[in-house]
Parts: structure tokens; C-alpha cells; sequence
């Protein structure tokens, strides 16, 4: 029995002895920040956002540090009929293996939403190695021109892209971010649309951020910026909402949590005074209604917050101007849902995704209607608002440090 057992050992340990056969050493590895993909005809072009590590370990890449030179990243691109051929194509000038899960941005070029990213989000669910969690964005221009942009402060500008959609949702809600599986799922639902914020270089055109030298100034000339939300019905990019219409999808659509609208004082006129009231809490609530020849949305919108700003005269505080104040941002809030609606049925696209709510209460009847849904049935929607705000705080002061003697008081030299 103990030989049987020795020679049992004896067979297993050659085994046990050679370790991992498919492994990979770190140094081996290219970590990627962000995917750029282009179209040019009908190929692909897959741009890398490839991280330096010696501009990392260093600090010299992208702190704004006297005497840094290195880049922190390598922007290189490569071409194919196909995704995952131009990805192979891109290991005849990289040293290392490309590491995709590490990458929090994906920008997809103009022509490639032109064309359709059907492609894209069926690649990104056939591969296990790259991520599903991945933010979408798109650009006016070349995804490989963007990638190559640097951001002040930031050392990854694909990480610094991804805090910045991330601070948007936190606090304003203007261009609510959408990553890869949500967006499959918003193009697969029965609405079939999404919005995609836009993200663009503004300032000159020789504004580029695309050298650490241009890093070493007190101020740049360009910078990157979120400067709309992008439409996409089914797997095609048709049009571009302004940031009040794209404010007021994120209500209809409960994205908005903390924002500042801005009102104007409820007892002056006067241009210039106004209110800022920020949001704490915001829950929006779509109820549809079938009727005799069209469909209802009744949407309720509760929003609580504080007064962080006035410029009024009155105290802000007392009751008349507290409940004054509360009918404007209720105002405020209805027309920002009046101009997303209004672009929706412009552009004939389901951005509030109301059929997917009529589906699930009236499944019968949405089989009938469904086909002509865009053209017809959602240009007769009847929204119905029911918008209800709550000043919880005014602040610590009650009254306004602006008074009638104080500014008329000339001054003395």
C-alpha cells in the first residue's frame, strides 16, 4: 500500500512542478486607460490609450511638474475589416500584450456612430476580457485624435475622463453617462434609443493638449468637455440635445439627484437677482394611461432641497416668498421636461422610454401599436406634470446681505 501511494506521489509531482503554462508577468502586460474606434470605409480603427509606466512611477507624466518630459500615455491606432483582426493587427508595433479590463473610457468616432455600433456592443458581449461596465462617449471628430489629449492636473486622461461623467451625474445630471451594457440594453429595450454624452476639445484650433509642455502653464488654451448629449435610435447616432433638453430627459427619466437651478427672486423683476436652489433628493415616477384615442404620461416629480444662493431683497425665509419661490422651481423643472419631450418627438426618438412603460401595463395593445410608435403614437402623447418642490433649508442667514442702503451708498477714497 505505502509503494502504491510513493508511486502515485512520484507521477503527481512532475505535474504539480511546472507551474502556469498560459501565464503572464506584469511587465509583460500593456494596461489600456481608453479605447477609441473609428471607421474609415468599411474597416475599423482601433486607437489604444497605452499607459507609461515609467512617466507614472516617476510622477513626471501629466502632474504638471517642473521638468517632466515623458508622456504618461502611448496613443497608437490599427486597422481591420473586422474588431477583433484590427486588435491582432495591433501586436505588429506593441511589445506587450494588450490588457483591456483596465479601461474605464470607450469614445467612438463620428462616422462610427454614423454607421452603426451594432458591432461594437456585439464585441464587447462576445469577449470575456473586455469589460461591459466600460463609459461610452462620442465625439464630432476622430476618437483617436481625442485619445491623444491630455487633461491639467490628471495624469491618465482615460481616468480623468471617467471621473469627470461620474462628478456630471453626481452634481448637475446635465449629461447623464451611460456605460456599454446600458446602453445595449436602452438599444435592445422597445424604445430602441439612447443618449450618449458628447465629449469635444473646445478653444482654438491649435489648442491641442497632446505634449506635457503644453501642461507646464498656469492656464491652457483647450480643454476637454462634455458639450452635449448624442441620439441614438436603435444602433445609429441621428442628432444632438442641448444641455436644457438634455437636462430635462434626466428628469423624465429619474437621473437627476443633486443639481442648482437657478430662479429669479419671486418679488423683483430686476435682471440679475435670482435664487439658486440645490437639489438633496429628486424622484421622478411615469405612469401611463390609455385614453380614448391616445396615450397619457402622467409623471410625477418630487424634489427636495436647499437655497445656497440669493440675490433677493426679501428674506428668503419668510413664508410668501418661500412658497413663491417653490412655484418657480417647480416652473423651472416643468419646462426643462417640456424642452426634452419637445426634442424627443422632434427627432421622433423614445428618449423617456414611455414605450417601454406602456409594454408592460398594456402588453396587448402594444403589439398593435408598436410599428408606428415613433411616427405616430408618440407625436400624440399627452405628458401630464405633476411637479411638487420643497425648500427644506434657507441657509444660515435669513436675510440678504444685498439692502437698498448699501447699494446706493456712493463710495468714499
Amino acid at each position: 500500500m505505502r509503494k502504491l501511494a510513493l508511486l502515485t506521489l512520484l507521477l503527481v509531482m512532475p505535474f504539480s512542478m511546472t507551474g502556469c503554462w498560459n501565464q503572464t508577468e506584469l511587465n509583460e502586460l500593456g494596461l489600456i486607460s481608453a479605447i477609441g474606434i473609428d471607421r474609415s470605409g468599411d474597416r475599423w480603427i482601433v486607437s489604444y490609450q497605452l499607459i507609461n509606466p515609467s512617466a507614472i512611477s516617476s510622477g513626471a507624466g501629466g502632474s504638471g511638474k517642473a521638468g517632466g518630459s515623458e508622456a504618461p500615455i502611448h496613443v497608437f491606432s490599427s486597422t481591420g475589416p473586422t474588431l477583433r483582426e484590427a486588435i491582432d493587427v495591433s501586436y505588429t508595433e506593441s511589445a506587450r500584450r494588450l490588457y483591456f479590463p483596465h479601461a474605464d473610457i470607450i469614445v467612438l468616432g463620428r462616422q462610427t456612430t454614423e454607421k452603426g455600433i451594432s458591432e461594437i456592443i456585439d464585441f464587447y458581449w462576445r469577449n470575456t476580457y473586455m469589460r461591459e461596465t466600460v463609459n461610452v462617449l462620442v465625439t464630432n471628430g476622430q476618437a483617436s485624435e481625442l485619445l491623444k489629449q491630455l487633461v491639467p492636473t490628471e495624469r491618465l486622461p482615460g481616468v480623468a475622463l471617467s471621473n469627470i461623467l461620474e462628478k456630471t451625474d453626481q452634481f448637475n445630471g446635465n449629461y447623464p453617462s451611460i456605460k456599454m451594457y446600458e446602453l445595449a440594453i436602452r438599444l435592445d429595450s422597445e424604445s430602441q434609443a439612447a443618449g450618449v454624452p458628447q465629449i469635444e476639445l473646445v478653444g482654438a484650433p491649435e489648442a491641442k493638449l497632446d505634449s506635457v509642455e503644453k501642461l507646464h502653464k498656469t492656464s491652457t488654451q483647450g480643454k476637454l468637455r462634455i458639450t452635449g448629449l448624442s441620439v441614438f435610435d436603435k444602433d445609429r447616432r441621428i442628432g444632438t440635445l442641448t444641455r436644457a433638453e438634455s437636462f430635462g430627459i434626466s428628469w423624465l427619466t429619474d437621473k437627476v439627484t443633486i443639481s442648482t437651478l437657478s430662479i429669479p427672486c419671486p418679488d423683483s423683476n430686476a435682471q440679475g437677482e435670482q435664487i439658486s436652489f440645490q437639489t438633496a433628493s429628486a424622484k421622478t415616477k411615469v405612469t401611463p394611461h390609455r385614453m380614448a384615442s391616445r396615450y397619457q404620461m402622467r409623471v410625477s416629480v418630487k424634489v427636495k432641497g436647499i437655497l445656497s444662493e440669493s440675490h433677493c431683497r426679501s428674506n428668503p425665509a419668510s413664508l410668501p416668498t418661500l412658497q413663491a419661490a417653490q412655484k418657480e422651481i417647480e416652473q423651472a423643472i416643468t419646462d426643462y421636461i417640456e424642452q426634452g419631450w419637445e426634442a424627443a418627438k422632434r427627432l421622433k426618438v423614445d428618449l423617456p422610454h414611455f414605450a417601454d412603460q406602456i409594454h408592460r401595463k398594456y402588453p396587448k395593445e402594444w403589439q398593435k401599436l408598436k410599428d408606428r410608435w415613433e411616427e405616430e403614437e408618440m407625436q400624440d402623447v399627452q405628458l401630464v406634470l405633476d411637479v411638487h418642490a420643497t425648500i427644506s433649508q434657507t441657509g444660515m442667514s435669513q436675510g440678504s446681505f444685498r439692502s437698498k442702503d448699501a447699494l446706493s451708498r456712493p463710495l468714499r477714497w
